[in-house]
């Protein structure tokens, strides 16, 4: 098995059930450097915070990376969530800032580009992810340009998928976003037209319906596609 695979299988198989396990397999593979460490450190912070709820080691990993991939947002966001834990408003909102305007040129250049690379779609949720925690922490706007979200939902970027699963995801985290900003109607506009459209089941439509009408104080009636505030 290769360095990029005891890499994997510490991240993704061993880091709930076996953490201990998958941090010394993780400080192995960092001592490799190169891709292998900035990939190695990058999974230790994650496991250091979602495991172990060690906010300095995850912190000390985090910054790791940055120095040896400046400006990678997968540690900008690890960086955002530890500062976070830790109290620090401050510079938790400074990582996300980073991690926003880093996903949101990516995005731009999978828009003006003739092929959309694969993982295109985590990219774009990652985004909005990103921006839902801004928001959450602001309790207020973020500077995302919602315009890359018009083109990711028009260029069908989701209908690759034999389920919904991704389609539900967008449209939660949209939602999301649009309450934490205080825009409950176009968040109910944006539903009916995506039930609509078929990009949402009549379930989860109705579920994201019912959020954002109770943030106007209304209630649906009738069926979803007639949904009435």
């Amino acid at each position: 098995m290769g360095v990029l695979d005891d890499i994997r299988r510490a991240a993704f198989e061993l880091r709930e059930t076996d953490p201990k396990e998958a941090v010394k397999i993780l400080r192995r593979a960092a001592q490799q450097g190169g891709e292998a460490e900035v990939l190695a450190r990058g999974a230790l912070g994650e496991i250091y915070l979602d495991e172990f709820g060690d906010l300095d080691g995850a912190e000390h990993e985090f910054r790791r990376v940055l120095q040896l991939a400046p400006g990678l947002t997968a540690a900008e966001i690890g960086l955002a969530r530890t500062r976070r834990e830790a109290g620090d408003v401050k510079g938790a909102e400074i990582a996300f800032l980073r991690a926003l305007d880093g996903l949101s040129r990516d995005i731009q250049g999978f828009r003006e580009a003739d092929k959309l690379p694969d993982g295109a779609e985590e990219v774009l949720l990652t985004l909005l992810e990103t921006a839902v925690e801004l928001a959450e922490l602001r309790k207020g706007p973020v500077p995302l340009d919602e315009d890359l979200l018009t083109w990711a939902a028009a260029r069908k970027l989701f209908d690759d998928g034999e389920d919904r699963d991704d389609w539900v995801r967008f449209h939660a985290l949209w939602t999301r976003l649009r309450i934490l900003t205080g825009r409950p109607e176009e968040a109910v506009t944006a539903l009916r037209e995506a039930e609509r459209r078929g990009e949402l089941p009549a379930e989860d439509a109705k579920e994201l319906l019912r959020l954002a009408l109770k943030e106007l104080g209304a209630t649906p009636v009738v069926t979803l596609g007639n949904t009435k505030a």
